[in-house]
């Protein structure tokens, strides 16, 4: 009984066994109706039967063994190939003999005088060299059909790795001109916080210096990161680490307790933009700095090579929940340009929350 798919066609491996019991089925059917028409069937069905066990099963074996063997394993295919078929033909030849005897009967001198007459051996000989060669186009045509099907694999390969790249030069071409279009924007706003700040400064010289820090922390926001090792010099990030607590500070009219301390000297070293410059805006968001007692304190120390940046501050009551997105993206953008040459340490307690960035640069 067949078995179906689900969508009611063969699978596979039953269609190949309807399609091999089919053809073999129309040649022993033809080669009986030959024999019978010209010289008779003189034989029992079920030697017939055997018999045609025998050669299937010779032609399978050299196809699927031999040569398979030979030609996919072997160093030397050809000459395997020809030693391994001559064995072949002396077994199965063997096998032959082997069969006529027992189903002749048994032992009959007279019988086996008569078999290894040159006629038998040479019409035993041409029928298996003529299933091997069957096996051998069958196998032959296999190979063909292999090798079709890897070259259109392949050719389905290339057409989908051209489509990926072309996929991809269409994105890196709507990347760039995106890239290029925020540059426009921008530009229109530092255009418009410069006529700000000359229009303010002559009436408010804490309010127009206010507007000259934005300008600079939204400048370096905006295009800090642009070089290749995508890195600024410490000196520019912690530049506007100043910026933002002088911001800070304008914007409460000086009531506020933030202080910056540094130890070491920054020399040429270069650091992730807006590394330092996140710490301190968290500490500022969330922190209380407004309590003299209690001062928030951003502090950098510089050994060699070696940066430690610690912020301290007074917890303040939240009025919406921390998301605590700001420092979950830093640590991404850590990961990237420094694995497993920092760590981002985060403590807390009721009243105070400490930060500490070390960075191997």
């Amino acid at each position: 009984m067949t078995v179906l798919k689900e969508n009611g066609n063969l699978s596979p491996n039953k269609k190949q066994v309807c399609y091999h019991l089919l053809v073999w089925s129309v040649f022993i059917v033809y080669e009986l109706l030959c024999i019978a028409a010209s010289v008779g069937l003189n034989g029992h069905y079920t030697h017939y039967f055997v018999y045609y066990l025998l050669y299937i099963g010779l032609f399978y074996f050299n196809a699927h063994v031999i040569l398979n063997y030979s030609f996919h394993r072997s160093g030397k295919p050809y000459l395997i190939a020809t030693l391994l078929i001559l064995a072949e033909i002396i077994v199965f030849g063997a096998l032959k003999v082997i069969l006529d005897s027992v189903l002749q009967g048994g032992y009959n001198p007279s019988l086996h005088a008569t078999m290894f007459t040159r006629a038998y051996l040479l019409s035993n000989l041409f029928r298996l060299i003529f299933f091997i060669g069957f096996s051998i186009a069958y196998w032959a045509l296999l190979y063909v059909t292999h090798l079709r099907d890897q070259a259109r694999q392949l050719e389905i390969e290339q057409l989908k790795q051209r489509n990926l790249n072309l996929e991809l030069t269409n994105q890196y071409i709507s990347m760039e001109n995106a890239y290029l279009q925020n540059q426009i924007s921008p530009h229109i706003l530092f255009n418009s916080l410069n006529f700000i700040y000359y229009a303010v400064y002559q009436l408010s010289d804490r309010a127009g210096k206010g507007i000259m820090l934005l300008s600079e922390l939204l400048r370096y926001s905006i295009t800090a990161g642009n070089e290749k090792d995508k890195k600024v010099s410490l000196a520019t990030e912690v530049k506007q680490v100043q910026n933002l607590i002088e911001l800070d500070r304008l914007r409460f009219r000086d009531k506020r307790y933030l202080s910056y301390h540094q130890k070491g000297t920054l020399n040429e070293l270069s650091i992730l933009p807006l590394a330092l410059l996140t710490m301190v805006e968290n500490m500022i968001k969330h922190g209380e700095c407004g309590e003299p007692d209690h001062p928030a304190v951003a502090e950098l120390v510089i050994h060699e090579n070696h940066l430690s940046f610690k912020t301290v501050n007074k917890k303040r009551p939240a009025v919406h929940p921390s998301t605590g997105i700001g420092l979950v993206n830093l640590r991404k953008r850590l990961n990237n340009i420094y694995p497993g040459q920092y760590e981002l340490v985060i403590r807390e307690n009721d009243e105070d929350y400490f930060a500490e960035l070390i960075i191997q640069l």
